[in-house]
């Protein structure tokens, strides 16, 4: 594959500045070594802080309740489903859950341990 279009020039020009800027460089080190002077230069980094608190057993109660709600008023369900969401939403064990799907740092965790635990009661209506 040949790159054509391409001027000799424009290939001078960048090599001129990477140059030019390793000899700034090398200027600007010697420059220190005699006052003594540190020249490394301290590299910014992009830090993305998470919050590490895991939610306790309230706020997953909360969660998993509004999900289960969420579910039973949207409607669509079959009777069987309806009953078997409202069962588990009355005898809902927070502790349990926690145990075998937990901790949770978020509430999206929280749902998708709650589709894991009640996915196979969700059966829709079929329409006649």
């Amino acid at each position: 594959m040949e790159i054509t279009g391409v001027s000799s020039k424009a290939y001078t020009s960048a090599t001129a500045a990477v140059d030019d800027e390793e000899e700034l460089q090398e200027t600007q080190e010697e420059e220190s070594k005699e006052y003594g002077v540190s020249t490394q230069k301290t590299e910014e980094k992009d830090v993305a802080e998470f919050s590490s608190s895991e939610y306790d057993e309230d706020d997953v109660q909360e969660k998993a309740e509004n999900y289960l709600k969420n579910l039973l008023f949207a409607g669509g369900l079959t009777d069987e489903s309806t009953a078997a969401l409202q069962n588990y939403l009355n005898t809902f064990d927070v502790a349990k859950f926690i145990k075998d799907y937990g901790p949770f740092s978020s509430t999206s965790e929280i749902s998708a341990a709650m589709y894991a635990a009640v996915g196979s009661m969700i059966k829709q209506q079929q329409d006649e």
